[in-house]
């Protein structure tokens, strides 16, 4: 009898046992499969990334007179993808810019096209900026209305001046965010590569 009731009690602690490591077991396959999705969904992040091409170019409008009253109007610059990264959608749905200055910060990049474009320079026709293509981007700050803005702001208070600085951030879907920071010299040209 004392043996039966022994080998009753074995038994009871082998099954919890194995239930127990099943359990275990379950639990650190889970978690295991979670960390490759992290590390998957993480690399994908960091593999797609964007620089800008030689310099960012400045139009600035009332050369002539006191810095104080020269806006900078409008903004160029080029895009192109890093070696070995994945491709960045630059579609207006896919990618989302921002400009901010000491006074206001706005929304840049809309479908209507009209505040920040974007056209291919070499580019295989689609909105893909892919390894070898280059886009050129147009900002055109005067197009900047009250309903893109936060706070709102009158035009003159949007535009950055000398001595000021201002940043644009493109943030695509996936990938990291290009900021583009630039603190404006006393401008003495219309047009000026700005450093």
């Amino acid at each position: 009898m004392t043996g039966l009731e022994t080998a009753i009690i074995l038994v009871a602690f082998v099954i919890t046992a194995a239930a127990f490591a099943f359990v275990v077991l379950n639990m650190g396959f889970l978690t295991a499969e979670k960390a490759q999705s992290v590390i998957s969904s993480g690399m994908s992040e960091a593999s797609s990334a964007l620089l800008t091409d030689s310099g960012v170019i400045g139009q600035f409008t009332s050369t002539g007179g006191d810095q104080a009253d020269v806006d900078l109007a409008k903004l160029t610059f080029y895009l192109k993808l890093s070696q070995g990264h994945e491709p960045v959608d630059l579609d207006d749905s896919k990618l989302v810019a921002t400009y901010t200055n000491a006074r206001t910060h706005a929304n840049l990049y809309a479908s209507n096209g009209t505040i920040m474009t974007i056209t291919g320079v070499n580019d295989d026709g689609d909105s893909l900026c892919e390894t070898g293509e280059k886009f050129k981007v147009v900002i055109d700050f005067s197009q900047l209305t009250n309903s893109t803005m936060d706070p709102d702001v009158t035009l003159d208070n949007a535009y950055a001046h000398p001595y000021e600085e201002f940043r644009i951030e493109l943030r695509p879907s996936a990938g990291a965010v290009l900021s583009i920071e630039r603190q404006l010299p006393a401008v003495y040209s219309a047009v000026m590569v700005l450093e």
